[in-house]
């Protein structure tokens, strides 16, 4: 038998960000994944934004999340020496003068002042950009292409002799009160990072998934910008082509893309961009968010040594990095789990 610290289960943004600070803390981790062809963390656009919502509010924890957060992933490329992140300022067009007229009062607010850029109240003039009311610029935001972080991140496990590829069974589980047993490994304690396959895991299914579809475009077009364009969809510049996304379905539980998908995409794009264009690629994946929007960070209520650090939904990219240090601190040093993400609440 292999004895290990910590098992993981699942190498996608959450399982890999979560391994890493338990290394740091000074954990012996072996991550198991069934590494799928199709999953969140390899479809994500890995936007992060600081201002989101129709009410063009800070989001939840947005000041604990967002100062700091370039120079985490910073540092995680020094240490996998790769580039995947860039930051990036999203620009957010008016719908009407309402919200310009609420923007205004907004930008009063001392809290909202380090995440505004500037502000224009007339078209900022980019060729084929439809934003005839102008709109505003958001700062401490950007965005990480979580499928090269994720794949970098897989090597450097694999080099440190701490990740197999294995579809867990969960069957093969034996949980004793003070070690676990998973085929040939024992350990203290085990995570489950699965992402939508918590959901169906027999071990959670007191907690209240809600699993949301989401289907992302690949364009080329004549559009030439730099920054983010946020407005129901966004279009996210990278490489040679234009991300646009995402939908935000909850009934269709599939990873196939659709015809329905593209066609909203499609028609929303035509709101904010008027030139031709060419579908280069169409995506999907399940995001796998909760039932109050706040993700699964604990352990068990019953089996002491077995957690859960999951349910970051659309956000994970800014969510993930804070919560994979709180609960690597709750398991090093004790310290205590935020009750409104605890898996026990």
């Amino acid at each position: 038998m292999q004895k290990r610290d910590i098992l993981i289960v699942g190498q996608g943004l959450a399982g890999s960000l979560l391994a890493l600070e338990l290394e740091k803390r000074g954990k012996n981790v072996m991550i198991l994944d069934n590494n799928p062809i199709v999953s969140s963390s390899k479809v994500a656009a890995g936007l992060y934004n600081p201002i989101t919502g129709r009410k063009m509010a800070k989001t939840w924890l947005a000041d604990e999340l967002f100062p700091n957060l370039s120079n985490y992933y910073q540092d995680l490329e020094k240490k996998m020496n790769a580039r995947f992140h860039f930051s990036k300022t999203i620009y957010r067009p008016f719908n009407n003068i309402e919200e310009q007229n609420d923007w205004s009062l907004r930008t009063m607010e001392l809290g909202y002042v380090p995440y505004i850029k500037s502000t224009s109240n007339h078209s900022i003039e980019v060729d084929q950009l439809l934003d005839p009311l102008g709109g505003f610029f958001v700062n401490n935001s950007g965005m990480v292409d979580v499928a090269t972080l994720v794949s970098e991140c897989k090597k450097y496990f694999k080099v440190q002799g701490s990740y197999i590829e294995w579809s867990v069974p969960s069957e093969a589980l034996e949980m004793e009160e003070t070690k676990i047993k998973l085929g040939s490994f024992v350990a203290n304690q085990i995570i489950f990072c699965e992402g939508p396959m918590a959901a169906i895991n027999p071990l959670w299914s007191d907690l209240k998934f809600r699993l949301v579809k989401g289907e992302i475009l690949d364009i080329s077009c004549s559009l030439t910008i730099d920054h983010v364009v946020s407005k129901g969809i966004f279009m996210l510049p990278y490489k040679n082509y234009l991300r646009v996304g995402s939908t935000y379905d909850n009934h269709n539980q599939n990873e196939e893309p659709t015809e329905k998908g593209s066609r909203e995409l499609l028609n929303r794009l035509s709101k904010l961009y008027n030139g031709n264009l060419k579908v280069l690629k169409h995506q999907a994946g399940l995001r796998p968010a909760t039932f109050d929007r706040k993700p699964f960070v604990g352990f068990h209520h019953k089996h002491n040594n077995v957690a859960i650090f999951n349910g970051f939904g659309s956000k994970g990219v800014s969510l993930i990095p804070y919560f994979a240090m709180s609960l690597a601190d709750h398991i090093c040093f004790g310290k205590k789990i935020p009750l409104e993400v605890n898996s026990l609440r």
